[in-house]
């Protein structure tokens, strides 16, 4: 938005920066009021962000009011907690989405699953994207610790928060039938303890490095010979829009999002209904030189920063 000239402010609440813009960037103290007529467009991303605009909007007509559902809300609260608290703050939050003027989900078929709660008019969808670095590299003592490990092996990636949902425990299992391959994690989370003794039962922690948390763990992508994305449920995973601005050879789970956006010639595709297919894509992922040179093209014709623009442009000035 600010490239295209536009005038942007982020608010926040929490005093933890991890991303940086290129405008003004405002947190948000209790109980404090934001005057939204300042603005042709209010936007918010989370269930927080969205029960405070629901609280505070203003009934003018001269301000739109947008959030962005990033997840499939039931499903993500089901996998982080249990069946319970999702149903109760899964529901709040839907409540809680009615006061926005447009709903905007990431897909076509999370579109279609937000009509079960949704007045259908008000929803419609925009693609994700995702905007690298790519002058910055990787530091020698990480990349060294990285080629330590791999050796002579074929190295599998994971970059994500380690929970049931993300399906980390998946690769592990495969390993036992991938001998030559080794699985590099980067990432931390409340299933990481179980990952590791799921990964000693099964004779292969010497073949498993939990790296933990690492910031921009994108950089880590030059040195995988593949990327997985094993996931049980997903909203629009940015980490293989990231295995595809580096032409990364990717496996991924055929989540509804997956099968939406990529086919496979893109990407190695297995089912989680039956999870040692993904051995034979990893296998197809390993062998077929195109997958990554094709899922760039797809990145840069469909998911690009410029693509997402021109949609929300359009979510913005009512055409959508």
């Amino acid at each position: 938005m600010v490239c295209h000239g536009q005038e942007c402010t982020v608010f926040y609440f929490d005093d933890k920066i991890e991303l940086e813009f290129d405008c003004p960037t405002i947190r948000i103290q209790k109980k404090e009021q934001i005057d939204f007529t300042s603005y042709d467009i209010v936007h918010s991303h989370g269930m927080r962000p969205d029960r405070y605009v629901a609280r505070f909007r203003e009934y003018s007509g001269k301000v739109r009011y947008i959030s962005t559902v990033h997840n499939y809300v039931l499903e993500d609260f089901r996998y982080q907690y249990n069946w319970l608290v999702a149903q109760i703050f899964g529901r709040l939050w839907m409540r809680t989405l009615r006061n926005m003027d447009v709903v905007v989900a990431l897909s076509r078929h999370a579109q279609e699953y937000y009509q079960k709660w949704l007045p259908v008019e008000k929803i419609t969808y925009a693609y994700n994207t995702r905007v690298l670095n790519l002058s910055q590299t990787l530091d020698e003592k990480s990349a060294q610790e990285i080629r330590s490990f791999k050796g002579h092996s074929i190295l599998i990636g994971v970059n994500a928060l380690l929970t049931k949902r993300k399906g980390v425990d998946i690769l592990i299992r495969a390993l036992v039938r991938l001998p030559d391959y080794k699985l590099f994690i980067a990432g931390d989370g409340k299933e990481r303890a179980r990952l590791e003794r799921l990964a000693r039962r099964l004779g292969v922690a010497d073949r498993c490095l939990f790296a933990g948390y690492r910031q921009n763990a994108y950089l880590y992508l030059p040195l995988y010979d593949i990327y997985a994305l094993p996931s049980r449920s997903e909203g629009f995973p940015l980490s293989l829009l990231e295995a595809a601005v580096y032409a990364k050879p990717c496996v991924v789970s055929n989540l509804p999002i997956v099968t939406e956006c990529f086919n496979t010639d893109e990407v190695a595709i297995f089912r989680l209904d039956a999870p040692t297919s993904v051995i034979q894509a990893i296998h197809r992922a390993t062998a077929n030189s195109t997958l990554g040179r094709n899922l760039h093209l797809k990145y840069e014709k469909a998911y690009s920063p410029e693509k997402m623009y021109e949609r929300y442009l359009r979510i913005y000035y009512g055409e959508v």
